[in-house]
């Protein structure tokens, strides 16, 4: 009688003890595990990560916007299709933007899939793809003296917004001046969303839920918080046993 006390009570010790230390992991899983549950509804399945502190934990860095100066805008493209004027999404866009310039009455953006047509203000007017007779991929959009040249396949053809007829040109002269990337001013890149297509805030939990995230320490961690819970298991059914057999 007096072992079987001394073993409960030794129980009771490390069962208190154990719950202690797991409680903080255990009410993390729980609360990890129900917003996974409900990733959908809370968008966290889509919304991409933009923070460097999670960016440093992958070893990863976050990619920079491909941006371009075209009359009074900033234009560039962030992770995935979405085109901002400035800190404005306007449209979405197919393939990588390759370039965007000011011509006339038109603002002309160039992706490796399609080319978009804006006025001044920022409106869509028009989009010309594949099925326009668009050669894809672009590589490239140029200005010359005689006006606008799309570079596909490297090949070299004219381009008119109001008539749009896409005939290469054997080759292109000197005068032909392609436009280059540049980046952006610091205070607006701020301003943009950013991130990589694959980081989102449900990979972010599924993986701080498996302690992936911290590497193999982590993943040991998450085991060593199973076995705990298992002891934690049979010590509270033994000591329901004992004070069963005492009664």
């Amino acid at each position: 009688m007096r072992l079987r006390a001394r073993l409960v009570s030794l129980l009771w010790r490390w069962h208190r003890r154990l719950g202690l230390a797991a409680s903080a992991f255990v009410l993390f899983l729980a609360l990890s595990g129900i917003a996974l549950n409900h990733s959908s509804g809370l968008a966290l399945d889509h919304t991409r990560v933009s923070s460097s502190l999670v960016y440093a934990l992958y070893g990863v860095e976050p990619p920079a916007p491909r941006a371009y100066r075209a009359a009074d805008y900033w234009v560039s493209q962030v992770a995935g299709e979405e085109l901002y004027f400035d800190a404005q999404p306007v449209a979405r866009c197919s393939g990588e933007l390759v370039g965007a310039l000011a011509q006339g009455d038109y603002l002309v953006l160039a992706c490796a899939e399609e080319v978009l047509l804006f006025t001044a203000d920022g409106e869509l007017l028009e989009s010309l793809g594949i099925g326009a007779g668009l050669p894809v991929p672009l590589q490239a959009l140029g200005r010359e003296a005689g006006g606008l040249l799309l570079k596909a396949g490297g090949q070299f053809y004219p381009f008119d917004p109001d008539l749009p007829d896409f005939v290469p040109r054997p080759e292109a002269g000197d005068e032909v001046q392609l436009v280059q990337a540049a980046e952006l001013p610091a205070e607006l890149a701020g301003q943009l969303p950013g991130g990589l297509d694959w980081l989102t805030w449900e990979r972010v939990l599924l993986d701080l839920h498996s302690g992936r995230l911290a590497g193999p320490l982590g993943v040991a961690l998450v085991d060593a918080l199973g076995v705990i819970l298992c002891v934690l298991g049979l010590s509270g059914f033994a000591m329901w046993w004992l004070h069963r057999r005492r009664g």
